[in-house]
């Protein structure tokens, strides 16, 4: 499962630092990490797309920078089969496809997390967003795509969650049943989707872009990864992981595409080689069932609802929203109303974790883990709070309480400023600062 998104307009890389600026990953270790997920990928020989799924792989430590490839790399210091190099600072390190000097790869975190079956998935799941261009799928630089696979934020509301969570409910059902009771419980969860689409139309399409992008990539990453009998397991573990995490509008999506894609394999097994941009996966789970899919009104809605723990979803997200509502208060006060920081997001890259990222409302969204450098700098969110606006175009932390230095530090951050970059006092706000750059002094 991807920790790590990435935008896109950070993933081309030139420089290469030299290996010996970084303790070493352990080649033993690595050496087992590319066979396995080579004979992983050999092993289904462009089965599941007509592509194959080898490829450039790079294992990188996020604490080191340090990272080992499996095919040449300008600067590298080659290690038998291998070859090892130090990411710059600016690289981004995470699960994530990245575009690094010239060469499209599929990155891994090192040390890899988790079970065996685990680490087998995330590698299929990250070698599939390697191809993902060539298919078709996505836009090697598209920002737009970086934008939609970030969610809707209504999917994070109240009411996006609870009917998310039925529909994951009734996917649990269908998967962990046969015949009339399979076809029974799915259609269900397609009519539970068609209620939320209705009453949430803006999700309709961030969520097909989030089926495209990630549910076919963690699906990718079982049936690749793990033999047929492992498969629904793995499935329903990623569905009581996606339903436990405290943010829906993205992570979902690593559950409910692998949910469909098992259903879809058992009545269809070539259905993969069909699918196109515009393809919805839960149209042809529809199709392959015989389903006809209706929009149930409220109140027949609601009684789906009902056959799948329905009351304890609504008692348990009724509680959510009442810390939500405490928790964005305190947000606002810190982050928007009061003295913040600004630091404009221009010619930047970025990287942040996912599952420390909360919406709050028109204001954009709050990051705890997040790292971006632009002309200004460099700035690392590590366990403070910062709000990136809506617009994508500022990030604003509380203003600290000493601003001097070329290294400003705040509470669970801190700003390495370059040496043209300035801290200018906002005149309509009194204790609220802007970055800028492009100024040879700083005060």
């Amino acid at each position: 499962m991807k920790i790590f998104i990435v935008l896109a307009s950070v993933l081309t890389m030139t420089l290469v630092v030299p290996a010996s600026d970084a303790s070493p990953i352990p080649i033993t270790a690595a050496s087992r990490v590319f066979a396995r997920a080579h004979a992983l990928c050999s092993a289904d020989n462009g089965r599941l797309w007509g592509v194959s799924l080898c490829g450039p792989l790079m294992l990188s430590d996020p604490q080191t920078r340090a990272a080992i490839a499996n095919v040449p790399v300008a600067g590298a210091k080659r290690s038998g089969a291998y070859y090892r190099f130090t990411l710059p600072a600016d690289a981004p390190i995470g699960n994530a496809p990245l575009k690094y000097n010239g060469i499209r790869f599929a990155q891994i975190m090192w040390p890899l997390k988790g079970s065996s079956d685990k680490q087998a998935v995330t590698l299929m799941h990250e070698s599939f967003h390697r191809i993902q261009p060539k298919l078709g799928f996505v836009s090697e630089n598209s920002q737009k795509v970086a934008w939609m696979i970030s969610g809707d934020p209504a999917l994070d509301t109240e009411t996006g969650r609870i009917w998310l969570r039925g529909e994951i409910h009734a996917l649990r059902r269908a998967l962990t049943s046969s015949g009339s009771a399979r076809r029974t419980a799915l259609t269900d969860a397609l009519e539970l989707r068609a209620y939320r689409h209705a009453v949430l139309p803006s999700t309709i399409t961030p969520e097909h872009m989030l089926d495209i992008v990630e549910g076919l990539a963690e699906s990718t990453g079982i049936d690749v990864g793990l033999p047929r009998k492992r498969r629904i397991a793995y499935t329903l573990y990623d569905m009581k992981v996606a339903e436990a995490k405290p943010n829906y509008a993205r992570e979902f999506f690593f559950a409910i595409g692998p949910a469909y894609s098992e259903l879809l394999d058992a009545a269809e097994p070539n259905w993969r080689r069909s699918v196109t941009p515009k393809t919805s996966i839960t149209v042809l789970a529809a199709r392959a069932y015989g389903i006809t899919v209706t929009i149930p009104t409220a109140s027949q809605a609601q009684a789906i609802l009902m056959r799948y723990d329905g009351s304890t979803i609504e008692h348990e997200e009724a509680a959510r929203e009442a810390a939500r509502v405490a928790r964005d208060a305190r947000y606002r006060a810190e982050l928007v109303f009061g003295p913040t920081l600004r630091l404009p997001m221009k010619d930047f890259r970025i990287s942040f974790n996912a599952k420390y990222t909360e919406r709050l409302g028109h204001y954009g969204s709050v990051y705890h883990h997040v790292t971006i450098s632009a002309p200004w700098g460099r700035i690392v969110v590590s366990h403070g709070d910062a709000i990136i606006n809506e617009a994508f175009s500022t990030l604003s932390v509380a203003t600290p309480a000493r601003l001097t230095g070329p290294t400003v530090h705040g509470d669970g951050w801190v700003l390495m400023l370059s040496r043209q970059a300035r801290i200018i006092r906002d005149p309509k706000r009194p204790g609220s600062y802007t970055v800028a750059s492009g100024i040879s002094s700083r005060h």
